[in-house]
């Protein structure tokens, strides 16, 4: 799902450059940045942070308790 409409930025480019990154974003304007980008009009703003605090909940709980992710279940169908 396009999030920017100015920088035609997708939700998977932001979760990516933030899974990937070996570094703490404390703002949306630093993911911009790393993508290439700058932020425009700004409404994308609060869905890039909520993107980016889903992220560090996800990395908080991790460290809490290690889970090991299971495969999805359309990974395990074989195609025949």
């Amino acid at each position: 799902m396009i999030i920017c409409s100015c920088n035609v930025i997708t939700d998977t480019a932001i979760r990516d450059v933030v899974t990937s990154a070996d570094m703490t974003f404390g703002s949306p304007a630093q993911i911009y940045d790393c993508l290439g980008c700058s932020v425009q009009c700004g409404l994308c703003s609060r869905s890039v942070k909520r993107i980016l605090e889903e992220r560090q909940g996800e990395t908080a709980a991790a460290a809490i308790w290690p889970v090991q992710a299971e495969p999805a279940p359309c990974a395990l169908m074989s195609v025949a």
